[in-house]
């Protein structure tokens, strides 16, 4: 049924960019905006909320491909997704601001369920997105709850239009309207009543005439019966009287596939273990509007809130044992499809912690390896700590996520859980069990025990991993890493390239990006400056395309990459890359020890060569306290001596920036956030006052007298993130 009435006035008087549609369940909400965006001139997206959602960064993606939908290109903001802080405050924020700034032709945009969204993080994002709405462009808000707090100000401003449940009450005339529409014959006066009862509440008044469709009577009192003003009354209802008359075979199907939030033929049939579900889904859509097409070929559906809700409240009531039943074989369907997000939802539903971990330990590699560590967090979220330690597989890929976010306590701890689970002897078992290979690769990214020890876990884990393990690629190039520290360049050379062609055979572009950035070093030490140009140009390219940026690991390519374009005199470019690479190296300090010494002399070579004597001392004294003994007799000793008479020959002593301590870097990280000093304090586990002590120490070194004007300067020369922007 059209709603002529409300369209008109949406039409005539709706102009502010944002419209806040707030009422319950069954009002019309999602109807009146879908034929709002179908009668309006302008391009149009929705965005269907859902719990899963209720996370920064799979929220940011999913309003980014809205967006795109709309004709936005939107790389970088993608690319620059992540929920964890300060990037999230810094550049995710102001990001989806200018987005929605979008240039070219207006848009309506639908943003369903907001009251689905219950974190602040995702509300500062919705925020975000609303702030940035052009005129002549709207965002429409659809929700069940009070109106978000932070619409205040666009209230006040007077950019808010607001449609509640008593617009969206049917009228007499909208209600005889929709009987006729279900061809059910009914008096002018039964609809006054029905409309009456239920306050024209538009789930309400087709309930009334459905049921009556239903049992195919005309009676009065009954008809008039349906309940108004509560999503709980109208649940009770569906289960009472729609449900109630239903036969056995076409109940079950409904109860059933409930656990399913978008519904098809195949997934059906996938978790009710039958062949004939496309042709149920299509004639229960014949038969109510409360089973809703997604497509108009009819393959997706989904049910209606109230109705998947009375499905669900039955289904736990009459048959609880068949809920963790239905989502296990709906993950294990998602997974056969590479549905990775569905399939790892519905494993956490059925509360299966080794189906969990079926599910989600072959994504770990794509994710920690191509940019992607948020949509690993977030799967890892919806697990509490004892759930992911009483699982090997989810024990080590909390690993290598920890690993890459550059967190040490972490890291360690998932290290220790891993290596329990494996056995006291897994060391012994790394040539022939999968699993304990997996651990040694991960211990040897940490390398606590030496260079020499990295070099043999990798060495067994080559042979204990199966052969299509992305993670070889991982081991071969730290075996290769360890061979060249070792100077034994053949060999590590030989490894290198290894770890170079499996990374590309299995998408980890990560570690290719980390092999050509070591073999970029090494060609510079040959004096083959070519030759460490174009692999360093490669790396960068892979780090570029596949949105590596903000990975703790890339610090190693853009650290070689501070160093060739140094040495290649192309100073401004060089700056700001040692800026990037100075930045990136504290998330790795301690969770790659030979990279915490070996990074920081490389990047001091490329200081001096820059002219910033200041930084390369300080780099260099960072490097030498950091040092081991074992390392002192390897290759780190040849860059530190190399680092040290560059820097003693040196005559230049201009400073591109005022050497900042690691500390200081942290915070200052945090500096470009809306974030206050107490909540950076939180997040570094710092007191207020040593928060400000740092602030006030780089604000001195950086020569300037305001938080803005600090990042401004951190911006220009590569020590903070900067800001995204794809248009």
């Amino acid at each position: 049924m059209l709603r002529e009435r409300l369209l008109r006035e949406l039409a005539q008087v709706c102009t502010a960019e944002l419209v806040l549609v707030t009422a319950p369940a069954g009002s019309g909400k999602s109807t009146l905006a879908r034929q709002w965006a179908e009668r309006d001139p302008r391009r149009h997206a929705f965005v269907q909320l859902a719990p899963h959602l209720d996370d920064p960064a799979a929220l940011a993606l999913t309003l980014i491909q809205a967006f795109e939908s709309l004709g936005a290109p939107a790389p970088k903001t993608r690319a620059a997704a992540t929920g964890v802080e300060p990037a999230f405050s810094a550049t995710v924020l102001p990001a989806m601001t200018s987005l929605a700034r979008m240039r070219g032709a207006p848009y309506l945009l639908v943003i369903d369920d907001v009251h689905l969204v219950r974190t602040e993080s995702c509300h500062r994002l919705l925020a975000a997105l609303c702030d940035g709405v052009p005129p002549g462009s709207q965002v429409a808000l659809l929700t069940r709850e009070a109106s978000p707090e932070w619409l205040a100000r666009s209230r006040a401003q007077g950019r808010l239009q607001e449609v509640d449940r008593t617009d969206l009450a049917l009228d007499l005339d909208e209600g005889v309207e929709l009987f006729t529409g279900l061809a059910i014959d009914a008096s002018r006066g039964v609809v006054a009543e029905i409309v009456e009862n239920t306050e024209g509440w538009a789930v309400g008044v087709y309930l009334a005439a459905l049921t009556s469709d239903v049992q195919g009577e005309r009676d009065t009192e009954r008809l008039a019966s349906v309940p108004g003003g509560s999503d709980r009354y109208v649940v009770d209802y569906i289960r009472a009287e729609v449900l109630h008359d239903l036969d056995e075979d076409t109940r079950a199907f409904l109860t059933h596939t409930s656990v399913l939030e978008e519904l098809s033929g195949p997934s059906c049939d996938a978790i009710l273990e039958r062949t004939d579900s496309s042709a149920t889904l299509a004639r229960l859509h014949e038969r109510s509007q409360l089973v809703m097409p997604l497509d108009r070929e009819g393959r997706r559906y989904r049910y209606h809130h109230l109705l998947a809700e009375a499905l669900q409240n039955e289904l736990r009531l009459n048959d609880p044992a068949a809920v963790p039943v239905l989502h296990a074989r709906a993950a294990r369907w998602f997974a056969d499809q590479g549905d990775a997000d569905s399939a790892v939802r519905h494993a956490t539903c059925a509360g299966d912690i080794p189906l969990v971990g079926q599910c989600l330990w072959p994504q770990v590699s794509g994710c920690v390896g191509s940019g992607h560590p948020d949509r690993l967090r977030a799967w890892l979220g919806a697990l509490t700590d004892d759930q992911i330690a009483s699982d090997p597989w989810l024990s080590l890929a909390s690993g290598w996520l920890a690993m890459q976010l550059g967190n040490q306590d972490g890291t360690s701890r998932w290290i220790l859980i891993a290596q329990r689970h494996a056995g006291r002897q897994w060391r012994s078992l790394v040539t022939s069990d999968d699993y304990a290979a997996s651990v040694a690769v991960l211990v040897a990214v940490i390398g606590r025990r030496g260079v020499g020890d990295m070099i043999a876990l990798c060495e067994d884990a080559l042979v204990g991993l199966p052969p299509d393990s992305p993670f070889r690629s991982a081991a071969a190039f730290l075996r290769g890493v360890g061979l060249t520290l070792q100077r034994d360049s053949e060999q590590g050379l030989a490894s290198l390239s290894q770890a170079q062609r499996l990374s590309h055979i299995f998408n980890v572009p990560q570690v290719e990006a980390d092999s050509l950035a070591w073999q970029a070093i090494l060609a510079l030490g040959r004096g083959e400056r070519d030759q460490a140009i174009r692999l360093v140009s490669e790396a960068s390219i892979l780090i570029e395309r596949n949105h590596l940026d903000r990975l703790a690991t890339s610090a190693h390519p853009f650290t070689a990459q501070a160093l060739v374009l140094a040495v290649g005199g192309d100073p401004a470019t060089g700056r700001l890359a040692l800026g990037t690479a100075r930045r990136m190296s504290g998330a790795l300090d301690e969770v790659l020890p030979w990279f915490g010494v070996c990074g920081r002399l490389i990047l001091a070579r490329a200081a001096v060569l820059l002219g910033d004597s200041g930084m390369a001392r300080q780099l260099i004294a960072e490097a030498r306290a950091r040092m081991t003994p074992e390392l002192m007799e390897t290759m780190a000793r040849d860059l530190l001596d190399d680092a040290e008479a560059a820097l003693r020959s040196s005559t230049i002593d201009g400073f591109t920036s005022s050497p900042l301590t690691t500390a200081e870097l942290r915070v200052l990280q945090f500096l470009p956030s809306n974030l206050t000093f107490p909540m950076i304090g939180e997040h570094l586990f710092l007191s207020t006052n040593t928060v400000k002590t740092h602030a006030k120490s780089i604000y001195r070194k950086f020569g300037v007298d305001s938080r803005a004007d600090a990042v401004e300067r951190a911006r220009a020369i590569g020590l903070v993130e900067g800001s995204v922007h794809d248009h």
